[in-house]
């Protein structure tokens, strides 16, 4: 087999493998395509070792030919199974699950789904050398896109605490939506970790507000003026006083997550950014004006190394931005639209990082122009 694509000789045979949490199903066949076996074992060491016994060529009758493995990019399984495979020097492929699903619908216009049939388009794919080679990730980019992937919940999960504060503040105190419109600001986070309603501001001195919102301003600087301006309308409100005080407690509690979760972006950050210095892509990424260590640790994560990569369509195509035409007969498709075939993750990372381009680097803001 070359190094780019899965090509067998006469005597070679393909596993294929349908892998599952507890048990994964095996078909073994030849380069013509005729199915020589076809057996399960357990998702353990144990089972691996099996795998590795019944497929060798010579027990297969085939002493001369070599073997390759294929499965799906599925969940975490197949890293566990690359991981063996490659520590005993075997040859494997990725199958693209879209790939997998194309070919059983077009050979079985039944739709029927098993693990044995899985297994055999599996095997099909790469038999007819309709994959590409695919390799585990060095351990820095590995370690990298798993962080990445952490940080990336972890803001995701955050903001959507920030929409149900919102929400729930319609209810207790619009107008504080007025003076803060960006709820994760520090005065607004301050005030509302104090737990008090509209009508229990509107009863304190303004002094005293202003001395309980900065004892829970977590050590940022709060404006007084800024805090005046919320006191002066915890009097005004329209809100209705009724059930506020439920309201005001499942805020607090709310916002005590927030906080919780904004430490932990930070650590991580901390760990992405001491994992950045260790990638050789990233000198040559940091100085660029606009690019963030955000930016560069969100390309460099669903990308891995550059080395691997032979052209710059290649990435094009892993962020599914490669122009996609429709043409049917005498209709003609007009404009090519992005097939977004790819890694919405790395489309947004580079959308966001374009943005911060034209804004902050001369060179790419000129060229716009």
């Amino acid at each position: 087999m070359s190094d780019d694509r899965c090509r067998l000789g006469s005597d070679d045979v393909v596993i294929g493998l349908d892998l599952a949490s507890a048990e994964h199903q095996a078909v073994v066949v030849t380069a013509a395509g005729k199915r020589l076996t076809r057996f399960r074992m357990p998702h353990t060491r144990a089972g691996l070792e099996e795998l590795l016994r019944r497929t060798t060529p010579a027990a297969l009758g085939r002493p001369g030919g070599a073997r390759v493995f294929a499965f799906e990019a599925t969940g975490h399984l197949w890293e566990a199974v690359a991981y063996v495979l490659r520590a005993r020097g075997e040859p494997y492929v990725v199958v693209n699950p879209l790939a997998t699903f194309r070919v059983r619908e077009a050979r079985q216009l039944s739709r029927e789904k098993t693990d044995l049939t899985d297994a055999e388009q599996i095997a099909e794919l790469c038999r007819i050398g309709l994959v590409t080679r695919t390799q585990l990730e060095a351990r820095p980019y590995l370690a990298l896109r798993r962080a990445w992937g952490e940080y990336v919940r972890l803001r995701e999960e955050r903001a959507r605490l920030k929409v149900l504060v919102a929400h729930q503040l319609y209810g207790l105190f619009p107008e504080f939506l007025r003076v803060w419109a960006d709820l994760l600001q520090p005065g607004a986070l301050a005030v509302l970790r104090t737990g008090l309603t509209h009508a229990a501001m509107a009863a304190l001195p303004l002094t005293e507000f202003v001395a309980q919102a900065r004892a829970h301003g977590a050590g940022h600087r709060l404006w007084r003026d800024t805090l005046a301006q919320v006191h002066r309308a915890a009097a005004q409100t329209m809100a209705c006083p009724d059930g506020l005080d439920v309201l005001a407690r499942e805020v607090q509690r709310a916002v005590a997550r927030i906080d919780m979760l904004t430490a932990h972006m930070t650590a991580v950050a901390a760990e992405i950014d001491s994992m950045l210095a260790e990638l050789e892509e990233v000198p040559s990424l940091r100085p660029i004006p606009g690019l963030g260590w955000t930016s560069v640790a969100g390309l460099l994560a669903p990308v891995g190394a550059i080395t691997k990569y032979h052209h710059g369509r290649q990435l094009i195509k892993l962020a599914g931005t490669n122009p996609s035409r429709r043409d049917s007969g005498q209709t003609v498709g007009h404009g090519q639209r992005m097939s977004h075939r790819g890694r919405a993750g790395l489309r947004e990372v580079l959308y966001l990082a374009t943005i911060s381009c034209l804004q902050h680097n001369p060179r790419i803001r000129a060229g716009r122009a």
